[in-house]
């Protein structure tokens, strides 16, 4: 029953607040209870000017959920697949860029999710190299110990032809 109640925490899901665009390793810096500091730190904003359409810092780092920062980089968590950075530019841009699209939030575009489907097939691809390398491995030690036996093998004809050789010398002299 104690392990019950110490795993139950585990089991709820714990949603992360942060803007649109933020990956979860730097949501720490987007705390909408304190002004934003750009992440090269060119300048600081009031929070609500984050995600507001209008570029305050040179690094983009203030509008990672639109794209009106040129040099901007937007987080697709492409949960089931591989997460991703994509230049902002390409957010609301009519192209599904993120296999979750997220990034087509306001485009008016509905985007199919397909990422629990390439992360199907990735899994797949990497099972099947996982099963080559290990029949590739098992080859291996089976040629390993054939070379070792031959090995053994040789060494032991070239004992008797040296053997024989000694004896024949013997013979000679």
């Amino acid at each position: 029953m104690l392990l019950f109640l110490l795993l139950l925490p585990l089991c709820w899901a714990v949603e992360v607040k942060r803007p649109r665009g933020v990956s979860l390793t730097n949501h720490h810096f987007y705390d909408e209870s304190k002004p934003f500091t750009c992440l090269d730190g060119s300048a600081t904003i009031p929070f609500d000017q984050v995600n507001d359409d209008s570029c305050d810092c040179k690094d983009g780092s203030d509008e990672p959920g639109t794209a009106a920062c040129p040099n901007g980089s937007f987080h697709c968590t492409n949960t089931g697949y591989k997460a991703l950075y994509i230049s902002s530019r390409w957010v609301n841009d009519g192209v599904c860029d993120c296999c979750d699209g997220t990034d087509e939030y306001n485009s008016g575009i509905v985007c199919e999710n397909t990422c629990k489907e390439k992360g199907r097939k990735e899994r797949e691809t990497l099972q099947q190299m996982a099963e080559v390398t290990r029949e590739g491995f098992r080859l291996k030690k089976i040629l390993i110990e054939d070379w070792k036996k031959a090995r053994e093998e040789k060494q032991e004809k070239l004992a008797e032809l040296q053997a024989g050789k000694k004896s024949l010398e013997d013979q000679v002299e």
